[in-house]
């Protein structure tokens, strides 16, 4: 069955509920920059019948590069969901794979771990007690501030992958993550606790179970139907006029973090991780949603996306989470809703550090994508959170 991608469409009509907020909403984003909290922006917006598709700003504050429709933004965790939960979809539906395993059944490294016996339905919706973080780059630096030749190096070699512009680190550099990540201890086990350190081995569980590559399972299984307009590295196929840079990273890299992902983990793997690493325009994200949310979805059985983006985690208002998704939730003493108190409870949806979300209701027939680089230059101050700019947004959409 052929279904129409949502083509772009700018309404303005007062006969479609929030199109009466346009005014609104473009006030609020371009406030935004004035205030210096992000210096561009794109939002998408499809509630029923009604698409809305705007670009805002530049990609810096010199106001050099204007923001256009097919610009990238780097998604940071938003990948989490739209490559790391989507993979994991797609081998329960082609390979009968049991969310339910204890991860040692597939990494067989981790028989000895205690991590081992944790269970992949458990580590989707972060309630396997994993550690949030681990800071791999501090392990690369020596004590005068020079990184360590063992695995960085300024020069391309057939052993190793961009970091950077001018960096490259050691292909064999994930075994250290990894290596890592197993010495980690376990916090209590049915808690939840956000922890992205799952996500950097699903690369290498969907090479185990399908003898394919992470990226090419995503782009044969789901890409290529959006042309491959969600990409890893888009240094490789874009010129940086197209990518949106990030954050002045001053403590590892030491450039203008651009082409390449902002989160340092998952660029130590060469860009390509469940973590973070997917760079899209809000366009294409919103029409990826949209034929994953299809009742006659080609990419996906619906039940399995149901499944998944249903809440996991019983009698704990404060925290909701589908597997891999995030779900409306209170927040502080349970006297407030987040993101939004006209969310249905079937919504769900996630962010991304850079600066970066979108949100699904289909109660609501709600697309919402809001793309920023509010870390640029530095990701010191958070206005973007600071400001409830994502939350005004919704309360002029909702």
């Amino acid at each position: 069955m052929k279904i129409k991608i949502l083509t772009v469409i700018i309404l303005i009509s007062c006969h479609f509920g929030f199109s009466q907020n346009i005014d609104s909403i473009d006030s609020l984003i371009t406030e935004s920059i004035k205030l210096k909290v992000f210096p561009g922006a794109q939002i998408y917006i499809k509630k029923n019948d009604f698409v809305y598709n705007k670009s805002y700003g530049f990609h810096t504050y010199d106001s050099i590069i204007k923001i256009e429709n097919d610009h990238l933004y780097d998604l940071a965790s938003i990948t989490k969901t739209i490559a790391g939960s989507l993979a994991i979809m797609k081998l329960v539906e082609d390979y009968d794979f049991d969310i339910n395993s204890p991860i040692k059944k597939y990494f067989k490294d981790f028989k000895r771990s205690e991590l081992g016996e944790s269970k992949i339905i458990d580590l989707l919706s972060h309630t396997a007690g994993w550690q949030p973080y681990i800071n791999h780059p501090k392990f690369l630096i020596k004590k005068n501030g020079n990184l360590k030749k063992r695995f960085i190096s300024d020069k391309k070699k057939s052993n190793n992958m961009s970091l950077s512009k001018k960096l490259y680190v050691k292909n064999s550099f994930y075994d250290q993550i990894k290596k890592r990540i197993k010495k980690t201890t376990l916090n209590k086990v049915g808690k939840y606790k956000y922890s992205g350190l799952f996500f950097c081995l699903i690369p290498e569980l969907v090479k185990i179970i399908t003898g394919t590559e992470f990226e090419n399972y995503l782009n044969n299984s789901f890409y290529k139907f959006l042309n491959y307009k969600l990409t890893f590295n888009p240094y490789k196929n874009h010129t940086l006029k197209k990518i949106v840079p990030t954050e002045i990273d001053q403590f590892f890299r030491q450039e203008l973090v651009h082409g390449n992902v902002h989160d340092e983990t998952s660029a130590l793997m060469g860009g390509i991780s469940a973590n973070s690493g997917l760079f899209s325009s809000a366009e294409s994200l919103a029409n990826l949603l949209f034929l994953l949310t299809h009742e006659n979805s080609i990419l996906i059985n619906p039940d399995i996306f149901k499944n998944f983006t249903q809440n996991q985690i019983k009698n704990d208002t404060l925290n909701q989470r589908g597997l891999g998704f995030d779900k409306v939730r209170f927040v502080s003493n349970g006297s407030k809703i987040y993101p939004h108190h006209n969310l249905s409870k079937d919504s769900f949806g996630h962010t991304g550090f850079t600066g970066t979300m979108y949100w699904i209701d289909p109660e609501n027939d709600l697309i919402f994508v809001l793309l920023t680089n509010s870390v640029y230059p530095s990701r010191e101050k958070n206005k973007l959170g600071d400001l409830k700019v994502r939350e005004k947004l919704l309360e002029l959409i909702l």
